[in-house]
This record gives structure tokens, sequence and C-alpha cells, in this order.
């Protein structure tokens, strides 16, 4: 049996991130290189880890599916958090020059980016 609710195409989010990023880090490369980088590297450790989320929350759908789901969101949500731990230690060991502030400046703004195109996208199913 197949479900009825559509799943919400909250894959393209992250595709929508990532142009906003670009279009950002362009924008700022002709003022400074380090802040262009840092601002780079932190949307990246926000949508990468989200969309590997995206991936396994989304993996499974339907009343039948609740366990798996459940489950789906469990490890989804594990690994984000995996994910961004690493890519933040990896870019504090090895990224030099860094602008902390910028990093987490690209980071914090991907996070709202994400909850704009989240609404609106589940605008739609309300």
């Amino acid at each position: 049996m197949k479900a009825t609710i559509k799943v919400p195409s909250v894959g393209r989010i992250a595709l929508i991130q990532l142009m906003i990023l670009f279009i950002a880090v362009m924008g700022l490369l002709p003022v400074d290189l380090t802040m262009s980088c840092s601002l780079l590297i932190g949307g990246v450790i926000q949508v990468g880890p989200h969309a590997y989320f995206t991936r396994w929350a989304f993996r499974y759908q339907g009343a039948t599916q609740t366990p798996k789901i459940l489950r789906a969101i469990y490890w989804g949500e594990t690994g984000k958090i995996l994910l961004t731990i690493v890519l933040l230690g990896l870019t504090f060991s090895y990224v030099r020059p860094l602008n902390v502030s910028v990093l987490f400046l690209g980071y914090g703004a991907m996070v709202i980016v994400q909850w704009f195109c989240a609404a609106k996208v589940l605008s739609h199913y309300g």
C-alpha cells in the first residue's frame, strides 16, 4: 500500500542554502579572503550534516513504518551532531588563518535560512 501523504521536498532546502551561501561568499571575497573562506566553511558545516539528517529522516513514509521512521530520525540526528563536531574539530585544528566569528556567523545564517525554507515548504502541507 502506498502512502497518500507526499514527502515534503526538504532536500531542496540544502540546495537553496548552498546558493545563498555561495552568493554571500562571492560578495565577501573582494573584501577579505579569510572572512570569505571562514563564512564558506561555517555554512558548509551546517548544511552538510543537516542534509545527512534529512536523508535519514525522510527515508521512510507511512503509518506502518513508524518504528523505522523514529529509528531513522534518531540515527540521522546522532550522525548530524557527530558530523558537526568532527567538522568543527577539523576546522579548528587545520584551518589557518580562520575568522571564528565569521565561521559561526556562516553557521548561524544557514540555520536561519533553513528555518525560513522549511517553514515555506511545510506551509504547503498544513
